[in-house]
């Protein structure tokens, strides 16, 4: 498996800004814009299925956040003998079916995790880069829309693509023009994909018409585990094939999920470029990725203060990104004013 440290992530980002890109987020992207993970809503699931069927503890297990809290309903569910282990693979897709066995129900669930909620500082920079064509496709196995949401705020077309909407995925590249595909689909329109059937049946067209992106283009993966077994498959399948389309896999640490590691060896026997980066965040990711990428465009720059100050207080962004120390000392400490932040 090839690695990149950030620093070299993001200087290999600014050697191609000639080269059109296309973004894969999870998850972990939209947490930042105050939509649950992935990880958040498995605890969820189960706090709805133990207090259900314990409703005489309602008062003393109510906060979930809490690390007893949570042992003791594992420890529950542990042993009724029906539950898959804590933090295997199968538990996102076993608990979102049993918590809520109706699939419009599960539909319910998602739209009201997604209200209200407003695009991070990551979805505006990934469409400031829309619009000069950097960035092409945005592709994401979430339910919540704000990619497409903060593609309405630019200047830009957004074009929507559902489960629903499966025929507008073919379309020449156009100005302005950004492909939002929701590959687990939306759940203003139809059914979603979150159980084990549903996730391991990924659409024949949509994903065609992702391996056809990844020959041409160079893909950014950032939020996402590499959970859903058919995606992984779609995307091992798409670079098998000869393309140019490198993979930048942005993981949140420096620890590479054993399917992510899989899928980079794949590639990498295939004769393919795939990298996994350490990285501390999506909104994070993408204002050091765009300030250093645009380092030479005055007035991007001077647009993303602007946003960092519409946005309120960013202070938290200031720090790198994560890195593994290689015990060297740096001889040059520079001191930055981060106030604007």
């Amino acid at each position: 498996m090839q690695t990149l440290k950030f620093d070299e992530f993001i200087r290999s980002l600014k050697q191609n800004k000639d080269t059109t890109h296309s973004l894969l987020l999870g998850a972990g992207a939209s947490v930042e814009s105050g939509v649950p993970s992935a990880s958040d809503c498995i605890w969820d699931w189960k706090h709805e299925i133990f207090m259900s069927q314990n409703p005489s503890s309602a008062d003393s297990f109510k906060n979930i956040k809490i690390d007893n809290v949570r042992i003791a309903i594992q420890n529950w569910l542990d042993s009724q003998g029906v539950y898959p282990i804590a933090s295997s693979d199968e538990e996102y897709s076993f608990f979102a079916e049993k918590a809520y066995p109706i699939d419009d129900d599960r539909r319910k669930y998602f739209q009201h995790l997604s209200e209200n909620k407003n695009p991070s500082l990551g979805y505006h920079l990934a469409a400031m880069l829309a619009e000069i064509g950097w960035i092409k496709s945005i592709w994401t196995t979430n339910f919540d829309g704000l990619s497409l949401k903060v593609a309405h705020q630019y200047n830009l077309t957004p074009v929507e693509v559902t489960l629903e909407s499966q025929d507008r995925i073919y379309r020449h590249d156009v100005d302005k023009e950004l492909l939002c595909v929701s590959l687990h689909g939306d759940y203003k329109y139809g059914a979603l994909k979150n159980t084990t059937a549903e996730l391991d049946s990924q659409s024949d067209v949509l994903i065609k018409a992702l391996q056809h992106e990844l020959a041409k283009r160079n893909l950014i993966v950032i939020g996402y585990s590499g959970r859903d077994k058919s995606l992984m498959s779609a995307l091992k399948d798409a670079y098998s094939q000869p393309g140019a389309g490198r993979l930048y896999w942005c993981g949140y640490g420096a620890d590479c999920p054993p399917s992510v590691e899989d899928l980079l060896n794949t590639i990498t026997v295939n004769g393919r470029h795939g990298f996994y980066i350490p990285t501390d965040g999506f909104d994070k990711t993408m204002l050091l990725l765009s300030r250093h990428c645009m380092s030479d465009n005055a007035s991007f720059l001077n647009r993303i203060e602007s946003l960092l100050n519409t946005l309120g207080n960013h202070a938290d962004l200031t720090s790198t990104p994560f890195q593994q120390s290689d015990g060297t000392l740096k001889k040059i400490v520079i001191a930055l004013n981060f106030e604007r932040l």
